[in-house]
């Protein structure tokens, strides 16, 4: 089975391309920094009415619910979120939260 952890994050207003793009490219470094992790993909939106404002998706395979477990707490993780935290929204909107975080499973 194949776990994908679905991430979608919104980006502070002033967060430049540079700093859009250094964000993209921590996650694109951390299966090499964490054996739990098969791979990412990541990628900014494409123009949709029904995105609610999300700016930006990865998503995470795993080869178990085991290894995603592993991955959570790995330093690598908490260092990509430290350093991902300043460009990123971190409050609740009224509506939305500033990130959606969706696991499933397939056969």
């Amino acid at each position: 089975m194949t776990i994908y952890n679905i991430v979608l994050y919104k980006f502070k207003s002033e967060a430049t391309p540079e700093q859009r793009e250094y964000v993209k490219e921590l996650i694109k470094e951390l299966p090499s920094r964490i054996s739990a992790l098969q791979s990412v993909i990541t990628g900014e939106k494409v123009l949709n009415p029904l995105d609610h404002g999300y700016d930006m998706g990865a998503i995470f395979l795993f080869e178990s619910k085991g290894k995603l477990d592993e991955f959570r707490p790995h330093q690598a993780h908490t260092d990509y979120r430290a350093l991902s935290s300043p460009y990123l929204e971190d409050h609740i909107a009224e509506e939305l939260p500033d990130k959606v975080i969706f696991d499933m499973e397939t056969a």
